[in-house]
């Protein structure tokens, strides 16, 4: 039976199927995400139902990317960021980096493919919160160990795409030809400075514009067209898009606290169907006979970025005095990988894209590499976060 060349059909059915194999594996004790990416490799590269144009790839690989930006961002109030404290700062530090390194070293010492090494590692060190909170919440703990790792989930997605752009700069740079130390630093810097500056502008008009209407269609009318306008500017001037969306978001939150609820809440309301859409996308991505291919690639991600992160995270602990159940187990709690790192991925495919051959080629293996892992994360990230609470003693106290 022949599937109907429908564009509306065909994206109909895509969500729909997507919902449902997300409640089968959601009842097995496995993500949604993951039941989504199965959708996509199933209407992808199996059934080849599925192909989405580039442009189509792109709007959606955005549009996402400045939603999860912006809510994340909101996330950042003043308060929260002083009351994370500097012990918590210092052990994000040290996961982050722990990650970053050890899948630098390890893809490169394997592929002598510096590009690609840094495309990985900058991958790396994004982690999860939504699944790590649901596991939190299933074993029922409560402790030390538990408010450090909610506490660390929570805010290392800064650290993390701070990293991702300045990584992917230097990536540029690389594919670009000639590299001067000149590039290296300025590069970077400007897409850190440059987002910096249009998504507080960005969230501080928005802030006014809210504090004048209390409408919700209203307010979620000026959100979007806001972060539209934010993304726009970003691609315009080559900026970091998921950076300029967060300091909105960062901005929005801290300057209209009261009136920013609406927009946060209006955003959330419209995340789940965008949500399905995109990791549907990302698993028809996906490309088996590349996959093959990249195998250990993909062994040697998953093997690096779990000791950098376990390692990392129990230096970081270790420095800051944290105590002795934080250094020892807090590792093993923050393995979970899934939405900010497969938005990071395709945002790799759709701005290498430019660089011919050679960046879509990194962008494809991206892309596969970072879907085929956080289907491994997402099973193995829960039972990490239990073993690490029933080890302290944190299990069924909450």
């Amino acid at each position: 039976m022949s599937v109907p060349n429908d564009l509306l059909f065909i994206a109909g059915l895509s969500l729909l199927l997507g919902y449902f194999v997300g409640k089968g594996t959601f009842t097995l004790r496995i993500t949604s995400i993951v039941g989504y990416i199965f959708t996509g490799i199933l209407l992808g590269p199996v059934l080849h139902i599925l192909k989405v144009p580039q442009a189509g790839a792109d709007l959606v690989v955005n549009v996402t990317l400045s939603l999860i930006g912006f809510v994340i961002g909101g996330t950042f109030t003043l308060d929260y960021l002083r009351g994370a404290g500097k012990q918590i700062w210092v052990i994000i530090l040290g996961e982050s980096m722990g990650a970053f390194l050890l899948v630098l070293v390890g893809v490169y010492l394997l592929t002598r493919d510096l590009p690609l090494s840094l495309i990985l590692a900058a991958l790396a060190p994004a982690s999860a919160p939504a699944g790590t909170l649901a596991a939190i919440r299933d074993s029922r703990a409560s402790g030390p160990l538990t408010k450090a790792t909610i506490a660390v989930v929570g805010l290392d997605d800064a650290t993390s795409i701070i990293l991702f752009v300045v990584s992917i700069a230097v990536v540029k740079v690389l594919l670009g030809g000639e590299m001067s130390v000149h590039e290296l630093v300025l590069v970077p810097l400007k897409e850190i400075l440059g987002s910096a500056v249009a998504g507080g502008a960005i969230g501080w008009g928005l802030s006014l514009a809210v504090k004048r209407t209390s409408e919700r269609g209203n307010i979620l009318v000026l959100t979007l067209a806001s972060l539209l306008l934010a993304g726009g500017l970003a691609r315009v001037f080559h900026f970091s898009l998921i950076l300029t969306s967060m300091f909105v978001g960062a901005t929005l939150v801290n300057l209209a606290p009261a009136e920013s609820k609406i927009s946060f809440q209006e955003i959330e309301g419209i995340l789940p169907p965008v949500y399905v859409a995109f990791f549907i996308l990302a698993g028809s991505e996906l490309r088996p006979e590349l996959l093959l291919s990249m195998g250990l690639v993909g062994v040697v991600y998953i093997v690096a970025r779990s000791i950098g992160l376990i390692s990392g995270a129990s230096i970081g602990a270790w420095i800051s005095r944290a105590p002795e159940v934080i250094v020892k187990y807090l590792g093993f709690a923050i393995l979970s990988q899934a939405g900010v790192a497969v938005g990071l991925s395709l945002l790799v495919a759709s701005e290498l894209s430019a660089f011919g051959p050679q960046g879509i080629q990194y962008g494809t293996i991206a892309v596969t590499i970072i879907s085929a892992t956080t289907v491994f994360f997402e099973i193995v990230g829960p039972i990490g976060v239990r073993f690490a609470v029933t080890r302290a003693g944190e299990f069924g106290r909450g």
